[in-house]
């Protein structure tokens, strides 16, 4: 057994485990994945003035641009929270609602979520002119959680819901909505 899943299988033990527990968890897990936020933030700064790095201009469009992308993000976050937390989950992996959340913005993305923060990533990266944040950092952020939910998180929701997960995954893009 890989390292991943044996990651997958302790995020189902516990998410599917002792309620006490979960809640105990969910602040230091929600902790860890902000840290790694404001580590990718930092290092994008300082990445910015070690190599000199040129700031994206900020005509107006790019500040309209940044904007959009920004309250899009956030809106959409804000949509997401509110429906996992109606479904009595939190978005945190440790404490998820019980049941497989297919409604409202996860009927057309299975990680509405991230597919925010994307948003809200390259939103802030060009309002702050970082070339690194936005060019390097947003897709490396993005890959590195692409990677986690491909080889753990995917295969801890086939644990906890079986068919009705992979039906889900079937008819459900990973992040970005079909336009029909």
């Amino acid at each position: 057994m890989g390292i991943f899943e044996r990651l997958a299988n302790a995020i189902f033990r516990t998410a599917t485990g002792d309620d006490n527990k979960r809640r105990v968890l969910t602040l230091p897990v929600a902790l860890i994945f902000l840290v790694f936020i404001i580590l990718l933030i930092v290092a994008a700064m300082l990445t910015d003035r070690w190599l000199n790095l040129p700031s994206i201009s900020s005509p107006p469009w790019t500040v309209v641009l940044a904007v959009i992308l920004l309250l899009a993000g956030i809106i959409f976050y804000a949509w997401t929270i509110v429906n996992f937390m109606s479904a009595r989950g939190t978005p945190v992996p440790v404490n998820p609602p019980k049941e497989l959340v297919v409604s409202g913005p996860y009927a057309h993305s299975r990680n509405p979520m991230l597919t925010s923060l994307y948003l809200v990533f390259f939103g802030a990266g060009i309002l702050w002119g970082s070339l690194s944040f936005t060019v390097f950092y947003t897709p490396l952020f993005i890959l590195v959680n692409t990677v986690y939910i491909k080889k753990v998180e995917e295969r801890e929701m086939e644990l906890k819901f079986g068919q009705a997960y992979l039906d889900y995954k079937k008819r459900v893009p990973m992040y970005f909505p079909r336009f029909r």
